[in-house]
């Protein structure tokens, strides 16, 4: 009988979405090339369950861990023989990238766990409203007031790579240049107006320099040059804006930001402030014209869970 419980504490540990989770992390980790990992996320996606070992072998190969090949065998074994077990493994598997990015603004163990349980990944039936008021009470419970502002960061992030398509890259370069988590969610917020209220650019804007020039003048500047480069859809310079941001760190920590190293450092780059050219600003009215997301909380700082994959393709399904 001790035997018996012991073995089914074992496939416990082994079965819940920490523990999954904790499989895809250490087979990342193992992996030279982060394009092998998104590579063998997309063919484990698409690939029924008695085919996947072995269309995923070429990737194990790779690995610098070999006991992992024999974890994913159990896993996919596990799936196979339970369907409840399938889909909080293809949850997980969907949700990989976020999930990544909440594990590094949480920095512990336990939360990361506590969040994958009030997201309830093992409960496909759990609604949207289940799954949001079980998010709020690991918020405001289990988090302390800077854990919490790092996850509001992360799903705000979140929210505008979706729906204004912007990448991390570009994400990490307007955190570093706003500097203040609170401010740069606020501007987050404020540019998804262009496309939920139909707000024009020239307003949007006007929006985000008021809040910047109450609480962080400094920024403004190289900020608005930003943001105009992400709007035209010009190919931007990264090594120019992180050249910047790390002047500022060496040279101005906790100071005024002196503006006139953009005109000493780059005084060719013939930056224009205020005007746009016609024919780019036509082309960015019709890339903005085509994404029109309603939402129920315009203007209310309410924290939505991400959609995963899965939720995604349900919700095309019912459109």
């Amino acid at each position: 009988m001790r035997n018996n419980n012991r073995k089914n504490k074992a496939v416990e540990q082994t079965t819940t979405p920490y523990a999954i989770y904790g499989f895809f992390r250490s087979f990342r980790e193992s992996l030279e090339d982060d394009n092998d990992f998104s590579d063998f996320i997309s063919t484990l996606t698409i690939t029924p369950m008695k085919d996947v070992v072995e269309m995923v072998l070429p990737f194990f190969h790779r690995s610098s861990d070999p006991n992992l090949l024999t974890q994913f065998q159990i896993l996919i074994r596990q799936a196979e023989q339970n369907s409840t077990f399938e889909s909080t493994l293809m949850r997980v598997c969907d949700a990989i990238d976020m999930l990544g990015k909440v594990e590094i603004a949480l920095m512990d163990e336990r939360l990361m766990d506590s969040y994958l349980k009030a997201m309830q990944f093992d409960n496909a039936s759990a609604s949207h409203q289940q799954v949001w008021s079980g998010l709020q009470k690991f918020l405001n419970e289990e988090c302390d007031p800077v854990t919490k502002k790092r996850m509001e960061r992360v799903f705000a992030e979140q929210k505008a790579g979706d729906e204004l398509g912007l990448n991390d890259d570009i994400l990490s370069t307007a955190n570093h240049l706003v500097g203040d988590d609170s401010l740069y969610i606020d501007i987050l917020e404020t540019l998804q107006l262009n496309n939920r209220q139909n707000l024009p650019w020239d307003s949007v804007i006007m929006r985000i320099q008021r809040n910047v020039e109450q609480k962080k003048p400094q920024v403004w500047p190289m900020l608005r040059k930003f943001l105009d480069d992400v709007h035209s859809g010009r190919a931007i310079d990264f090594n120019f804006y992180w050249d910047y941001i790390d002047y500022q760190y060496m040279n101005h920590s906790n100071s005024i930001i002196d503006d006139q190293y953009i005109n000493d450092q780059y005084i060719n780059d013939q930056y224009i402030n205020d005007q746009y050219i016609n024919d780019e600003d036509a082309l960015l009215q019709q890339k903005f014209s085509n994404i029109n997301l309603e939402s129920e909380n315009d203007g209310a700082n309410v924290i939505e869970p991400p959609q995963t994959q899965e939720a995604q393709r349900k919700q095309q399904v019912v459109q």
